[in-house]
């Protein structure tokens, strides 16, 4: 199994499960009505996993990555329309 994590625009930090020899790789979602949303995937034989950034707890697949980019967008939008109730989320918090 290869775990890809890129980087773009963002310091890649390995995920707490990620083996010392993975590949991270970060992107962004583009959507022009929406914006964009940073993604972690990764390739496990011949499917792409991964998870928006912002939302670590809701995983998706598709075969091949573009699949897989439009399941992301669909995982956001049942995230964001209040749909899906008690989602957790990442965020930052300015502590200085």
């Amino acid at each position: 199994m290869l775990r890809q994590i890129a980087q773009f625009e963002i310091s890649a930090d390995l995920e707490p499960w990620a083996r010392r020899n993975d590949i991270i790789d970060r992107r962004e979602i583009e959507d022009k009505s929406m914006g964009t949303a940073r993604f972690v995937y990764w390739q496990d034989d011949d499917m792409w996993l991964g998870y928006l950034e912002e939302y670590p707890d809701y995983m998706t697949q598709g075969k091949p990555l573009e699949e897989l980019k439009e399941n992301l967008k669909d995982v956001y939008d049942d995230l964001t329309s209040g749909a899906i109730p008690c989602v957790r989320k990442v965020a930052e918090l300015e502590i200085a």
